[in-house]
């Protein structure tokens, strides 16, 4: 519907059915006819006010909200009631039309000064609209507002105000703030907190610095600071610093536990295994350090003792699909996939039901299983009709994991049937063709995809490595592999591409620097086979031995480096 016939028609239904809220809305917001400034008659400020109300309204309902603040600007001037105002300002916030942001949140202070939520709204559209000067005034009566309820000087409650804003905008306001109570440490915290989602870590840590002077155990700070710390770099400084605040104040578990975080996160397990152990030992039931100490025992493979701490979980009752899943996966790494299976079956949050039921189908397909596998997927795929293709190419990836091939290439053709022109899809298929030996198949659905797609740099490189490996087109798999190494320069497999079809061309000594740089960026087998190779041919024996004795110690069953085993076992 047009304007004009929505101005018909809201007319129309005000005259039929006498509206009576509206015209008490109106009566109210235009005023009596003595304080109307108008130089019309009321009755025609009242249609005219109320006509301007529905309009905004029905443009609300419809979601044309630019339309509504349209109309609000036309009134809003106009209006006593401070309650059109703030709803005008909230329209227009949530569109983020900062120009009427600003003019509706000054008539909405100006009609109730004393109302917080107007002052906040205020200060918000003048930050916006880049008025630092004009907003500071207006931040600091909003401060002192929460500093009535936060103990924290205000600054918590501001901060959480301030998050409408750009990040840049919200550091500079809390600095003005900053420097007007430089007495405060709540002050210098939550400025250090902007500065750090600003990612302007040296300032962050100064202020934390600057807040820490005064305080110098204040955990918060101490906790954040190590974070920080941890985020430039400096991982000496980090734990050592928290070490150090842990041994001044043995008894705050919260400290500790941040303590054994920073540790996981500077990849000093076993020292962050020592916290949680006291951590658990202090408080038996507590949720947190047991689960952390059945993670560290499941990396550490020490799978008894993570075991005992996941089954204390569930036997009281905290933290089960967690628990259950991570019984699971500790299972599945000491290889009892019968045990794995049954613990992922038990999963049923929904956060990790859909990654447990596939893990499940995993453990049937290498329990060989393989009918339980195709019903499991089966019935994923219609729980979860917006992962169709996913689940498809998951099913193949299991069935490849356990090298059916075929049961792989199957799947896909089926699933190929139903959208034939997924790039997934096809380059899924491919993958599987090239382990059947249909070489046939693996271009044409490669191919496929760099027509519709000609910067496809994954497709342009496995037909170049294909090419480069199982054929002697070397020139034009260069040529491939060339177009992928342009899209995708620090990519390792495309690295690891180019170097090998370096060396199918005879050049060793170029194919060299790809196999190296693809080797520092990912130790897959395949590009350890490759950089090996090359440096035995190239009479870099030591060095070669120890890249591929490195390699098959972590992976002695990996079917590329057995390929070369007899160059450095014979």
């Amino acid at each position: 519907m047009e304007v004009t016939g929505l101005c018909y028609a809201v007319r129309r239904a005000v005259l039929l059915t006498g509206a009576a809220v509206v015209l008490l809305w109106a009566s109210t917001a235009v005023g009596t006819p003595e304080s109307s400034e108008s130089s019309e008659s009321p009755s025609v400020s009242q249609a005219d006010h109320m006509y301007h109300v529905l309009v905004a309204e029905f443009a609300v309902r419809r979601g044309h909200l630019p339309m509504a603040v349209e109309h609000y600007q036309a009134i809003v001037d106009l209006s006593q009631d401070p309650q059109l105002a703030e709803r005008a300002a909230r329209i227009a916030l949530h569109i983020d039309d900062q120009t009427a942001l600003l003019h509706f949140a000054r008539r909405w202070q100006q009609l109730s000064p004393d109302d917080h939520q107007a002052v906040q709204t205020l200060a918000v559209a003048l930050l916006k609209q880049a008025e630092m000067d004009a907003a500071m005034g207006y931040l600091d009566q909003i401060r002192m507002v929460f500093a009535q309820r936060d103990n924290q000087d205000g600054f918590a409650g501001l901060f959480n105000v301030l998050n409408q804003v750009e990040a840049d905008t919200r550091l500079q306001a809390l600095e003005h703030l900053a420097a007007q109570h430089s007495d405060s440490v709540f002050a210098l915290y939550y400025t250090a907190l902007a500065a750090m989602e600003g990612e302007q870590i040296t300032k962050a840590l100064d202020y934390l610095d600057q807040a820490l002077q005064q305080r110098p155990d204040w955990r918060e700070a101490l906790l954040a600071q190590a974070r920080l710390r941890l985020q430039a770099e400096q991982v000496t400084e980090a734990v050592e610093g928290l070490a150090a605040a842990v041994a001044a104040n043995p008894e705050d578990s919260e400290l500790r536990l941040g303590y054994a975080r920073i540790l996981v996160a500077a990849d000093q397990l076993d020292a962050a295994r020592e916290q949680f152990a006291q951590l658990a030992e202090a408080q038996p039931d507590d949720a947190e350090a047991l689960f952390a100490l059945g993670v560290l025992a499941t990396e550490a493979e020490h799978y008894d003792i993570a075991e005992e701490y996941f089954q204390r979980l569930l036997d009281s009752n905290q933290r089960i699909a967690e628990s259950t899943f991570e019984l699971a996966r500790l299972n599945e790494r000491r290889g009892d996939y019968a045990a794995a299976l049954a613990w992922y079956i038990e999963v049923e949050a929904e956060d990790r039901y859909l990654t447990a039921q596939i893990r499940a189908a995993t453990m049937e397909a290498r329990l060989e299983r393989f009918a339980e596998v195709s019903q499991r997927l089966s019935r994923l795929r219609d729980a979860y009709p917006d992962n169709v293709v996913s689940l498809y190419i998951t099913e193949a990836h299991i069935w490849r994991e356990v090298s059916r091939y075929q049961a792989a290439y199957e799947v896909l053709d089926k699933a190929l049937e139903q959208h034939p022109d997924n790039h997934d899809l096809l380059y899924s298929r491919a993958l599987a063709a090239e382990r059947l030996d249909r070489l046939d198949q693996l271009e044409e659905d490669l191919r496929r995809i760099i027509a519709d797609d000609p910067d496809h740099a994954h497709a342009l490189n496995a037909l170049g490595y294909t090419l480069t490996d199982r054929t002697d087109r070397h020139e034009e798999a260069y040529e491939l592999i060339r177009q992928a190494l342009d899209l995708l320069p620090d990519d390792p497999a495309i690295l690891d591409s180019m170097g090998w079809v370096k060396y199918r061309l005879g050049d060793l000594h170029a194919a060299l620097p790809y196999l190296r740089r693809a080797h520092d960026i990912s130790a897959d087998p395949e590009i350890t086979m490759h950089l090996s190779q090359v440096l035995w041919e190239l009479g870099e024996y030591e060095e070669a031995r120890t890249i591929w004795e490195t390699a098959f110690e972590q992976a002695p069953d990996d079917e590329y480096l057995l390929r070369i085993k007899e160059l450095f076992r014979p």
